[in-house]
């Protein structure tokens, strides 16, 4: 995990709304209209696809690009990056606000947001490790959510009782080990969890600080807490199709 962590750490020194129709409704309002003869059998089918639409209507907006089908392929360096960085990206724009503004973090000049970079450049696909940072920002402020993937079958993770630590905890799944945890850093709050499968070492964690990290320098606070919860950021680090 040192590794990793020293890897890393030299990259980046740079609710929604009631229908307002319930079926208790719909029926009563057929019934009723049956009674006074007003609606035919069409008629009260149209009534149903009503509603339907209705739902619909009042649904909150989702951001199209959360849902993008994502390639399949993984036999190249780029056919990889690809892969992983729209399975990342779409997982994160789900769990914003539809409304939220993501821009990019590291490198600058990537024109996606959720573009991963890997490191050491070269062409075989799984002989590097891949990370990203992207900004976040809303009507609280702005944050940063950040991923690391590792190509390993390492079972290790970041220990617990490190400095500022909140929480840390274990989990297992059938994908294999979390450590999840929680840490403080003067202001700055960071949900942090790691997996350790056994293809891949994938590492997400998010920020209240939209500034880039940078090794030894204090983050300013930007917003109350992260973007995104801890149990979101668990959910980022279970997302299917990470594997190498």
């Amino acid at each position: 995990m040192e590794d990793v962590r020293s890897a890393l750490t030299a990259y980046v020194t740079e609710a929604e709304p009631p229908l307002g129709l319930t079926g208790d409704a719909v029926l009563a309002a057929a019934r009723r209209s049956r009674r006074r003869h007003l609606l035919t059998g069409a008629v009260a089918a149209a009534v149903v696809v009503l509603a339907l639409g209705l739902a619909v209507v009042v649904l909150p907006h989702r951001d199209p690009v959360a849902s993008r089908p994502c390639p399949t392929a993984s036999d190249t360096r780029a056919a990889l990056t690809d892969r992983l960085s729209c399975v990342i990206g779409n997982a994160v724009r789900a769990l914003l606000a539809p409304d939220a503004r993501i821009t990019r973090l590291t490198p600058p000049g990537e024109t996606d947001p959720f573009r991963l970079v890997a490191d050491p450049a070269g062409d075989a696909p799984r002989d590097a490790l891949f990370h990203m940072g992207v900004r976040v920002t809303d009507a609280r402020g702005s944050g940063s959510v950040y991923v690391l993937l590792v190509p390993s079958g390492n079972a290790g993770g970041p220990p617990c009782e490190e400095e500022g630590e909140i929480v840390c905890r274990m989990e297992r799944t059938p994908r294999g080990v979390l450590w999840l945890s929680t840490l403080q850093s003067g202001d700055v709050v960071t949900h942090r969890v790691s997996l350790a499968a056994p293809d891949v070492m994938v590492q997400f964690w998010s920020n209240n600080s939209g500034v880039l990290e940078r090794a030894g320098a204090r983050l300013p606070k930007q917003r109350p807490e992260p973007p995104l919860t801890l149990d979101q950021v668990r959910q980022l680090a279970l997302t299917p199709g990470l594997g190498f």
